[in-house]
């Protein structure tokens, strides 16, 4: 310990050297995490506009609350968040078709109040068909949920 005061003692650019590199290797890996990311938004665009993916819609019966948390695995044994639509007043999850599993949370009100209690994890099972929008309902009461065809609603 003595040997590193004195040599910072002896040479002071040392610490400016040290820091002025360690801040470019900290530049360079938050740009390549940005590149990565900005290549995965771009692919999950693309596949969207090509109509690669699927949309899952999530709604609430016979009560308030929204969802939270929400997971989608294939196996059941690895879970990757979900990635959502980028809409405003309906958000949906982006899915490619196949047989999912999704392990979700609910924040659920009994009426128009501030207070919610939490409950979860439900896990329910998800159908997903190319090109055909579904939407998974969620019953506050019996705290059951199942898949239905998407009919929009005008």
């Amino acid at each position: 310990m003595k040997n590193l005061i004195g040599l910072i003692s002896d040479k002071p650019w040392i610490v400016v050297a040290a820091m002025t590199i360690l801040f470019f290797v900290s530049l360079g890996r938050l740009i390549y995490q940005q590149s990565r990311r900005k290549k995965a938004f771009n692919m999950i665009k693309d596949m969207r506009n090509n109509r690669d993916l699927s949309k899952v819609y999530l709604r609430m019966d016979n009560g308030y609350g929204d969802f939270y948390d929400v997971s989608v695995s294939m196996d059941s044994e690895i879970w990757h968040r979900a990635v959502f639509s980028e809409d405003l007043l309906t958000p949906a999850i982006l899915l490619p078709p196949g047989k999912y599993e999704l392990k979700f949370f609910v924040k659920s009100r009994s009426g128009v109040s501030p207070y919610h209690s939490k409950k979860g994890a439900f896990y329910t099972e998800v159908i997903v068909e190319p090109f055909i929008d579904t939407m998974i309902v969620f019953d506050n009461d019996t705290l059951a949920s199942w898949q239905e065809d998407y009919k929009e609603e005008n």
